[in-house]
């Protein structure tokens, strides 16, 4: 009798285990449209690697989730290797997260569910101790194979990894990028002196590398006293109204995901500064999503801009420093004057001071 819960206690702890994984992998996959780009950027902002790799060591964390879901659930090499590369994984997990909690804080969503269950890094810990705690159960009371069989746990992950990258191949997020030199200039309320940072971002073995030079100098600023220089936004000129040089004068690029509640806001709060303002700049949206969602988005933001629809792997690297969009950037000629993310609600006070500078 006792045997027998012991092996109910294992099966149960092991169908568990399998649970968290495959729920996590799934929360990483779905929707296909953006969950997995959505891991990329937090592999970027973690500082892990860059975008040309991101997109792929993204799929390669999610097919083990998927492998170590299953393979816990069979019995081959399950005592001598899977249930130890499980556990190994998750204290691997506690050590990062523990430095992130040591260096910025419990803050933010750790990702480990993607955005169907955001977790504190604290409470991700708190889960994976339960979890190895179910695993060293499971080591100490399962018996090995007496022959494991190989082929199996091959099978299930080889299946597993080109299912993932013949159905969902990982696209290029650094290629396109423009090498050429990228000017912001950040002015003061005064508009006499300003301090203009120059940065060239060069590519070099698939890394990021931005030299930065900064000088004060007094320029007019007026639309025509800023030098003109290539944005991150430069390659978008096609929009729903027709052609546009983003970087020709004041302009005002937002970055909407089109079922994001903070965007539709945003928009409106841009509207209704239009209506008051009769020199507010041309607004352009780089517009994440499907067609079918423009209407809904624009209808309930209060009136449109214009806009363009761009691909999950262009959209996510454009986010930057914001760790989900909006993101809303004033210019002129090119030149920042004001870069407005990771907001609950749009400071327009903030955004008008940097409008006129």
């Amino acid at each position: 009798m006792k045997k027998l819960n012991q092996n109910y206690i294992i099966w149960a702890f092991r169908i568990l285990v399998s649970g968290l994984f495959l729920l996590s992998a799934y929360s990483k996959i779905f929707p296909l449209e953006s969950a997995l780009y959505v891991f990329a950027k937090q592999i970027v902002d973690l500082g892990i690697t860059n975008w040309c790799i991101a997109p792929l060591l993204a799929r390669a964390i999610v097919g083990f989730e998927i492998f170590l879901g299953i393979a816990i659930l069979q019995n081959n090499f399950l005592k001598n290797i899977i249930v130890p590369a499980t556990f190994l994984l998750l204290l691997a997990f506690c050590i990062h997260l523990s430095w992130v909690i040591a260096t910025t804080g419990n803050n933010g969503s750790c990702g480990c569910f993607g955005e169907l269950i955001p977790m504190l890094p604290l409470e991700a810990i708190i889960k994976n101790l339960i979890t190895m705690a179910m695993l060293v159960y499971i080591f100490l009371k399962v018996k090995p194979k007496e022959k494991d069989q190989l082929w199996l746990p091959l099978l299930i992950i080889s299946v597993i990894y080109l299912a993932i990258f013949i159905f969902q191949p990982p696209k290029c997020c650094c290629a396109g990028e423009s090498n050429a030199p990228v000017q912001t200039v950040i002015a003061d309320d005064t508009d006499s002196t300003n301090v203009v940072i120059k940065t060239d971002t060069v590519y070099e073995n698939g890394k990021m590398i931005i030299k930065e030079t900064q000088t004060t100098q007094v320029i007019n600023t007026n639309e025509s006293g800023r030098k003109k220089v290539n944005s991150i936004f430069s390659k978008y000129t096609s929009f729903n109204t027709g052609k546009v040089d983003l970087n020709a004068g004041k302009k005002i690029v937002c970055l909407f995901s089109l079922d994001c509640e903070h965007c539709q806001e945003a928009s409106t709060f841009l509207h209704q500064l239009k209506k008051k303002n009769p020199d507010f700049p041309p607004v352009y949206v780089l517009a994440f999503g499907d067609e079918s969602q423009v209407n809904d988005f624009f209808n309930g933001a209060g009136g449109r801009w214009p806009y363009t629809i761009i691909a999950p792997e262009e959209f996510f690297p454009l986010l930057g420093d914001a760790k989900y969009p909006p993101r809303i950037v004033v210019m002129d000629n090119g030149n920042f004057l004001g870069d407005f993310i990771n907001f609950e609600h749009l400071d327009t006070d903030a955004l008008m001071r940097a409008v006129r500078r």
